[in-house]
């Protein structure tokens, strides 16, 4: 009989054999108990008690609430490797319908899942606020179509009604942003320091209209028909300290209508302000 040596013992060819069937019965059954475990999840994850059938949008005043309760439905109805439902209350896939209807609905502005007793799904939603228009590149009010709203970081998240003009400012681009809704007009930090900005003129009795951004420069357009500019980069609390000592400067406030007859004020030079007036 020949023997091997394995460095610590000799052993003859029989150990070895039966050894190599032991591990052989030991990975069988490790994959039978595997596969039991598995079936059993499976099993288990298809039981009606654990299944959402139901979801439901809890407030009453959403825009695409029907919308939204069949996106979701349709979620639910598919299945994790073609086996386990996904509509199981246990491992429903919470992210990704919370992402799914954040970029399906735009409007919508943040999402919150919870299910009730296993089998309904609570759906409430938040939806934005508008503070202002998007309206292309166009900045003359009787030009203006096809505007959108916009919410307070910026995001333009739905068409406007036609009357909605007069009831926010309108922003508009130099270069017009194609397929606006789900995009942003700029940054939601720079939307939120210009509209801080625009809203404290008029305690200095400028009513604007239209506000443009452009790639250097920004352009307000005022009610009356005048445009104020200034460079982009500008230091807003100045602009403001600048406009407003001139506008209270005794030879401005002397002349009658003085906004209403100006065609241009210039602040791109920093301390300086030239003004133009109408024809």
């Amino acid at each position: 009989m020949k023997i091997f040596s394995s460095g610590r013992g000799l052993n003859s060819p029989e150990f070895y054999r039966r050894k190599k069937r032991r591990a052989r019965l030991k990975l069988a059954l490790i994959s039978v108990c595997l596969l039991v475990i598995l079936c059993l999840l499976v099993y288990l994850s298809r039981q009606e008690r654990f299944i959402i059938i139901e979801a439901t949008v809890l407030e009453e005043d959403i825009t695409d609430r029907e919308e939204i309760v069949s996106v979701v439905q349709g979620l639910l109805a598919h299945h994790y490797f073609w086996v386990i439902p996904q509509a199981n209350a246990l491992i429903y896939p919470r992210q990704a319908i919370r992402q799914n209807l954040l970029s399906t609905f735009p409007r919508i502005k943040s999402v919150d899942l919870k299910v009730e007793n296993l089998r309904t799904l609570s759906i409430s939603v938040e939806e934005r606020v508008p503070v202002a228009m998007y309206c292309g590149d166009s900045m003359d009010i009787s030009e203006l179509s096809g505007c959108f709203l916009v919410d307070g970081g910026g995001f333009i998240f739905a068409t406007a009604p036609d009357l909605a003009h007069d009831a926010y400012l309108i922003y508009t681009t130099q270069i017009p942003i194609e397929e606006p809704i789900g995009k942003r007009v700029t940054t939601p930090e720079e939307f939120g320091v210009l509209s801080k900005f625009i809203s404290t003129l008029t305690a200095l009795d400028v009513h604007p209209a239209t506000f443009e951004i452009g790639t250097d420069e920004y352009t307000l357009s005022l009610l009356g028909g005048g445009k104020i500019i200034w460079r982009r980069n500008a230091n807003l609390t100045l602009i403001h300290s600048n406009l407003e000592a001139f506008l209270l400067a005794d030879a401005i406030k002397a002349q009658k209508n003085f906004l209403d007859r100006v065609l241009l004020l210039d602040l791109r030079i920093e301390n300086k302000i030239f003004y133009r007036f109408k024809n």
